[in-house]
């Protein structure tokens, strides 16, 4: 009698500690978001049932997606009731591409109730500028060239390096700096650059 009341305590103190531990629980309710998805999406982190960030793997034999968010893996199930936006099927889901998935938690799973595919941005051919045109205009200077060159990448990005004569205005603080930074003429030329899509 003595050895089972050891073996059901030794039960519950593992159980106890699986659940403590996360080993054994639903998964958590709050948002987890890539920290660089922040930069443009506060709203993100108020948002219950969320995940947000890059698509690392999928399979759709066992509908799963596999997601990185900051350096971590991050599994949810696709169901045919999944809503879609953004992309016409789950096959078109591309590695790597970010996106935001809203899920309920069904049992110890989290089930996709819908994925929202960062959209593809198109600037029109008139309002870009080759490298070679930038490249002499740099060359001139600002003042000689007549232009505003903006880094719009976050700070820690301008600070590893940027292009000479650029100034740091990032997106995310877009609209609140824009009218302190950017030249009044609105006729003046004035050049943005990043990282790219993501």
């Amino acid at each position: 009698m003595k050895k089972l009341k050891t073996i059901v305590m030794l039960a519950i103190t593992a159980l106890v500690l699986a659940a403590a531990t996360g080993l054994w629980a639903a998964p958590d309710s709050g948002a987890v978001v890539q920290k660089n998805c922040m930069n443009c999406h506060k709203d993100f982190a108020s948002m219950e049932n969320v995940l947000a960030g890059n698509l690392s793997s999928k399979s759709l034999k066992v509908m799963i997606l596999e997601m990185e968010i900051n350096n971590r893996k991050e599994m949810v199930k696709v169901s045919k009731e999944t809503e879609l936006k953004n992309v016409p099927e789950l096959k078109d889901l591309e590695d790597s591409v970010a996106l935001r998935v809203h899920y309920k938690t069904v049992g110890n799973d989290r089930v996709a109730t819908k994925i929202v595919v960062k959209p593809e941005m198109k600037v029109p051919d008139e309002q870009l500028i080759s490298v070679g045109d930038l490249a002499k205009l740099i060359a001139q200077g600002p003042e000689k060239g007549g232009y505003t060159l903006v880094d719009s990448r976050p700070g820690p990005g301008y600070m590893k390096g940027h292009l000479p004569t650029a100034i740091s205005l990032p997106f995310p603080a877009m609209k609140e700096k824009a009218d302190k930074i950017l030249p009044k003429d609105k006729n003046s030329l004035v050049i943005f650059y990043c990282e790219g899509y993501r």
